[in-house]
């Protein structure tokens, strides 16, 4: 068994929920604010980086969520939290999708696209996938150990959630008439709730 840090795993997690909800009210926000002009329904949420003042605040989300999956990680490690390699690369792949979001501009229209565009696009459909898959793999390993049954519990809920949605988004890439800026936002909030089903299991861990 993993030697218990005597460090507590409740400040970063706790952080972790802050700012993943944070990142979550800024895309609120832009979509509410850029509503005009971005379409919730069909465009996708890195469209609000080509409007003024929306690249700053989609840039701000994203940096948030990778602050977030630091401090996940770090709480993770202080809870000795069970895992495998394979949840461990899925968890990576996810926070290097969100590296390449971040760095690569989106295409302007989909009629026209770019290297960075495309690029894009990839880091995106990584982390879609990743992160639920990694809250699946994870709620399995979980599931062998009797402290965190009711953990595992909950983080298989979240991952279906994000499985069911991911694949209605990326549906929605190849098949016309399907709302495609509807299900990636919520594909981003089932990551959210996959990312506070963590969290919260974390800062129980110590009671």
């Amino acid at each position: 068994m993993t030697p218990r840090s005597t460090l507590s795993p409740t400040p970063p997690a706790t952080l972790t929920l802050v700012m993943a909800a944070v990142a979550q009210a800024i895309i609120a926000g832009l979509t509410l604010g850029f509503a005009a002009d971005v379409s919730p329904w069909r465009d996708p949420v890195s469209d609000y980086a080509w409007h003024r003042g929306g690249r700053f605040l989609f840039a701000t989300a994203v940096v948030l969520l990778l602050a977030a999956a630091a401090a996940l990680a770090i709480a993770a490690h202080l809870a000795a939290l069970p895992r495998t390699p394979a949840v461990s690369t899925l968890f990576l792949l996810w926070t290097a999708g969100l590296v390449v979001v971040l760095l690569f501009r989106s295409n302007v229209s989909a009629a026209d696209p770019t290297a960075s565009g495309e690029i894009h696009r990839a880091g995106g459909a990584v982390l879609f996938a990743s992160l639920p898959l990694a809250a699946w793999a994870l709620s399995t390993r979980l599931r062998t150990d009797t402290r965190w049954l009711a953990a595992a519990a909950a983080l298989r809920r979240s991952a279906v959630a994000g499985v069911v949605t991911a694949a209605a988004f990326g549906s929605a890439q190849i098949v016309d008439g399907l709302p495609a800026g509807l299900l990636e936002r919520l594909a981003l909030l089932a990551e959210f709730l996959i990312i506070a089903s963590t969290a919260t299991a974390l800062r129980r861990a110590v009671r």
